[in-house]
């Protein structure tokens, strides 16, 4: 764990960051990083979806896919109206692994979190974990968020595409 200072001032303790990236993208699934835990209460923040930001791996269908601000947006408050089930690892039977306590659409500054930068647009989802699901938190067996969904894809605007590539640096 690490100290985190929040840019209101607020400090936490960070979870590392994850060290592996996944081979290959289920065309539904984006793995995130844990940005924030407080372990008394169960809980981290992390990053549901980042906007502009192509996916770590090229897709089984050879496409790097990413959604714009605009339709994460749409997505996290379809998600929160949906009923916002947490499970474990994509597993059936694991609903209420988690309960949603925020979820909301970070309007900026860029923050730097222990390497991830978190920027305007990106959907930041905090979660209180059952208690199974926070031992293996802690162990270290889960280290990030992974938002299971589908979309339909279309060809990017331009616009949107300079996004991405500005968000890569």
């Amino acid at each position: 764990m690490s100290k985190l200072t929040l840019p209101d001032g607020a400090v936490y303790e960070t979870a590392p960051s994850p060290g592996a990236e996944i081979e290959s993208w289920d065309g539904s699934t984006t793995e995130q990083v844990v940005i924030k835990s407080i372990s008394e209460r169960k809980y981290t923040l992390s990053v549901g979806y980042a906007a502009f930001s192509s996916d770590v791996a090229i897709a089984r269908d050879g496409h790097l896919d990413f959604a714009n601000d605009e339709e994460i947006e749409k997505a996290a408050w379809d998600y929160l109206s949906s009923g916002a089930e947490v499970g474990m690892v994509h597993a059936e039977g694991t609903e209420g692994s988690g309960r949603i306590v925020e979820s909301y659409i970070y309007r900026g500054p860029d923050w730097d979190v222990d390497g991830q930068v978190i920027k305007a647009g990106d959907w930041l989802i905090g979660t209180i974990w059952s208690d199974d699901a926070w031992d293996r938190i802690k162990s270290g067996e889960i280290n990030g968020t992974s938002m299971q969904g589908s979309a339909k894809r279309r060809s990017p605007s331009p616009a949107d595409v300079a996004k991405v590539k500005a968000r890569r640096g």
